[in-house]
């Protein structure tokens, strides 16, 4: 399925053409439940004419909050159907934050498993109605999309709005790269308010491949067992609990393909999946870039060690006179939705500054060696945080590692160490010893803490913003390594 984005014309709707070319191809499991393709068109539309019904109109935002997966793309594409942007939200953030980052947007209707007082709410089965059934609706592949949430390194939260051209472009690309036919599925093990679980959705709606719900009581690994889930997307913390799980390896090693993104990720966990054969492909991507900008692809595993692959299509991108890595193409967003306005981030060329510092090898080939506002300078020499943590994750025993500076009279800033530990354990001395051999005497940490618990569990990747905050703390108390 293909869309031209060279032109204003409408085109037919996506979610009619698969349902008309894979009408009883699987196209959601959950719970033991299963819809085809036809089964889930026929529901959304029930659920879309009871928005229209209620007299909602064209480019409403309808937040989707409090909602089980399942009801989630139930009422994502039930937006799509009737030009209404979907606004999934994490239900984990605090009612105030919810109310501070929505109320703005002038939503129009919360559909949620509980009222809230912030916005027009209603339960997702009161709007199923079995009115008229409206035939396809012209489909503007520029109109409006989605609204989703993401921090910058600052950690402010921005709202992206992202039109269809966008994420259809982006899952063209994708399946481009790591092949997804109709006989595949994908397993949702990342939130749909998260742009690498929304992602899957378009995917799924180009190839007619299935979507599978991690079942409610078992973990990732029966999922992918009892359902034969082909394809998944994970982070890091996923992905290194599920190789510690019995059984796991090869069940992994029999999939087709394991995208994994969403932060920095250790090289050590690289080294051990190649070593298994497991089918992992390495991911550099954002939201506002509707998910991957470069992936490695099976031809090249053996690339996942040093880089995070080449540009997939609908993309561009240049490596900046500091190094700052600039994106532009089919896949990036608006904007960022402020009240009814948009407001652009693009540079007078077009051009979207991620923030991230890297280089291009001669064969195209993507390395991501930081952020430009996490550098700082001690004693006159700048440090890249990223790359102290890559040498302290190269370190058996350490899982995960978090650099910030600490304010020095003499040195201006010195960088110190927050750890997380697998089942072996490190001392500190132990620890600079082997540093000394990869890393000068200013890199070196001059104090380490173990990650507290909080900041390893709080989402798909840790928040430097969030760890300062804490260390900045007096009452909070940090485990210091000896």
């Amino acid at each position: 399925m293909s869309y031209s984005t060279t032109t204003e014309s409408l085109h037919q709707h996506p979610l009619y053409e698969v349902a008309q070319n894979h009408p009883s191809n699987t196209a959601l499991v959950y719970n033991n439940h299963s819809l085809n393709f036809h089964e889930l068109l026929a529901q959304a539309k029930s659920v879309t004419m009871g928005m229209v019904n209620r007299g909602l109109k064209t480019k409403d935002v309808i937040i989707l909050h409090q909602l089980t997966p399942a009801d989630t793309i139930l009422g994502l594409w039930a937006c799509f159907l009737g030009g209404f942007i979907p606004f999934p939200v994490n239900s984990r953030f605090p009612v105030e934050t919810l109310k501070q980052i929505t109320q703005p947007l002038k939503p129009t209707l919360c559909i949620s498993s509980e009222s809230i007082s912030w916005c027009k709410s209603v339960k997702m089965d009161i709007l199923k109605t079995a009115g008229l059934n409206p035939g396809p609706p012209d489909f503007d592949i520029h109109a409006p999309a989605t609204l989703l949430m993401t921090s910058g390194s600052g950690g402010v939260t921005r709202v992206v709005q992202h039109t269809y051209m966008n994420h259809i472009s982006s899952a063209s690309g994708s399946n481009q790269n790591i092949p997804l036919s109709q006989t595949d599925k994908w397993l949702l093990a990342l939130p749909l308010y998260h742009i690498g679980g929304l992602s899957i959705l378009f995917r799924s709606m180009l190839s007619g491949a299935a979507i599978v719900l991690p079942d409610t009581n078992h973990g990732i690994l029966a999922s992918i067992q009892s359902h034969r889930v082909t394809h998944i997307s994970l982070v890091v913390t996923q992905m290194q609990r599920l190789l510690e799980t019995a059984g796991a390896i090869d069940v992994l090693r029999g999939m087709k393909a394991i995208l994994l993104g969403g932060s920095a990720i250790p090289k050590s966990l690289i080294e051990k999946l190649l070593n298994l054969n497991i089918p992992v492909h390495v991911s550099y991507g954002s939201t506002e870039m509707a998910s991957q900008i470069t992936t490695t692809s099976s031809e090249n595993r053996s690339w996942a060690l040093n880089n995070s692959g080449k540009l997939l299509k609908g993309r561009d991108l240049i490596i900046s006179h500091e190094g700052e890595i600039l994106v532009k193409g089919d896949t990036l967003a608006q904007g960022y939705r402020q009240g009814a306005i948009i407001l652009s981030f693009r540079d007078e060329s077009g051009w979207f500054h991620t923030g991230d510092v890297g280089y291009m090898d001669v064969k195209g080939a993507l390395t991501v060696t930081g952020r430009m506002d996490n550098q700082f300078i001690s004693g006159g020499e700048n440090i890249q945080p990223e790359y102290i943590e890559a040498m302290l994750c190269k370190l058996e025993g350490i899982a995960n590692a978090v650099i910030l500076p600490r304010p020095d009279s003499e040195f201006g800033y010195r960088p110190v160490a927050y750890i997380q530990m697998e089942s072996s354990f490190m001392l500190r001395d132990e620890i600079n010893d082997h540093l000394r051999n990869s890393l000068p005497g200013y890199m070196i940490p001059i104090d380490y803490f173990l990650l507290p618990d909080e900041i390893v569990s709080q989402g798909l990747k840790i928040s430097r913003q969030s760890l300062a905050e804490m260390v900045d703390d007096k009452n909070k108390h940090l485990q210091e390594l000896k």
